[in-house]
C-alpha cells in the first residue's frame, strides 16, 4: 500500500475543478479531506481491522430485509491480504499470498486457488472482473479513490462534523443520479475512515452501511498468516464459474 496511495490529486485537482466546474459541484474542503484519509492509508505498510456490514437485500417475497456480515481484514502492502467474512449464511475466507488466492468457504468445506496478480490492487481488480467478487470497503484503498469520486458523482461536499461511536467525525456526502454516498472521517484517528453509507436511489433507497472498527495501524503480521492451509477434509474445487 505504502507509495501507492499517498500519490493523491491535490496537485492535479484545480484543473479538475475548472474543468468540470459548469457540470459539478466539488467541495475543496471535502477533497482535502478525503485526500487526508487517502494520505494517513498510503502511509500503512501493514494495516488490520474490522468491518461490520448491514445492508438490505429482497427477500423472496420482495421485502427489504436487513443482511449482517462481519469481516476481518488484515493487508501487507503490496501484496499479501487475508479476509475473513461471517454472516447468517456464508461463512468464507480469502488467503491472497502475492501470487496465488484461495477462496475457502467455512459453510461448506471447500477452496478453490487462482494465480492472481503480484499486488492487491491488481488482484482486487482480477477477482472482480473475471469472478465478480468483491472486497468489503476495498475502495477506501484505491489510490485514484479521490480521483474516482470526482469521476462518478456530481457533488461531493463537506456537512460539517457528527460524533459516530464516540468520536467525532467529518461528515462527506457524494452523490450522482444513482447513489447517494456518506462518508464520516474520524477527526480523532489518524483521519482514517469511521463509516460510509450508500442509498442506492433507483432501488428503492435500499441502503449499504458499513463501519470500520479495531483498526491496528503498522502491525507485525506474518507472513505465514496470508498463506492457506487447507483443513484435511477440505475438498478442492476444480471449477469456477468465470464472468462472461
Amino acid at each position: 500500500m505504502k507509495k501507492h496511495i499517498i500519490v493523491f490529486v491535490l496537485s492535479i485537482l484545480p484543473c479538475l475543478v475548472s474543468a468540470q466546474s459548469s457540470e459539478k459541484q466539488i467541495d475543496l474542503d471535502a477533497i482535502v479531506l478525503l485526500d487526508q484519509m487517502g494520505e494517513a492509508i498510503g502511509e500503512l505498510s501493514t494495516v488490520s481491522f474490522h468491518l461490520s456490514i448491514i445492508n438490505d437485500v429482497l427477500d423472496a417475497d420482495k421485502k427489504v430485509t436487513q443482511h449482517a456480515t462481519e469481516c476481518d481484514i488484515k493487508m501487507a502492502g503490496p501484496d499479501k491480504m487475508l479476509v475473513k467474512t461471517h454472516s447468517i449464511d456464508k461463512h468464507r475466507g480469502y488467503w491472497y499470498n502475492g501470487e496465488l488466492i484461495t477462496f475457502y468457504s467455512y459453510s461448506e468445506n471447500n477452496y478453490i486457488t487462482v494465480e492472481a496478480p503480484d499486488n492487491i490492487i491488481s488482484m482486487i481488480d482480477f477477482m472482480h472482473d473475471k469472478f465478480e467478487m468483491d472486497f468489503p470497503a476495498a475502495d477506501f484503498f484505491y489510490p485514484s479513490f479521490t480521483d474516482d469520486l470526482i469521476e462518478h458523482f456530481n457533488r461531493i461536499s463537506y456537512e460539517g462534523l457528527e460524533v459516530v461511536g464516540g468520536e467525532e467525525c467529518a461528515l462527506i456526502t457524494v452523490e450522482n443520479d444513482n447513489m447517494l454516498g456518506k462518508i464520516w472521517i474520524s477527526d480523532e484517528a489518524h483521519s482514517l475512515p469511521k463509516q460510509f453509507e450508500i442509498t442506492y436511489k433507483k432501488k428503492d433507497d435500499m441502503k449499504y452501511h458499513a463501519s470500520f472498527s479495531d483498526w491496528q495501524l503498522n502491525p507485525e503480521l506474518n507472513d505465514d498468516i496470508f498463506e492457506f492451509a487447507p483443513p484435511a477434509s477440505a475438498r478442492l474445487i476444480s471449477v469456477l464459474i468465470a464472468k462472461s
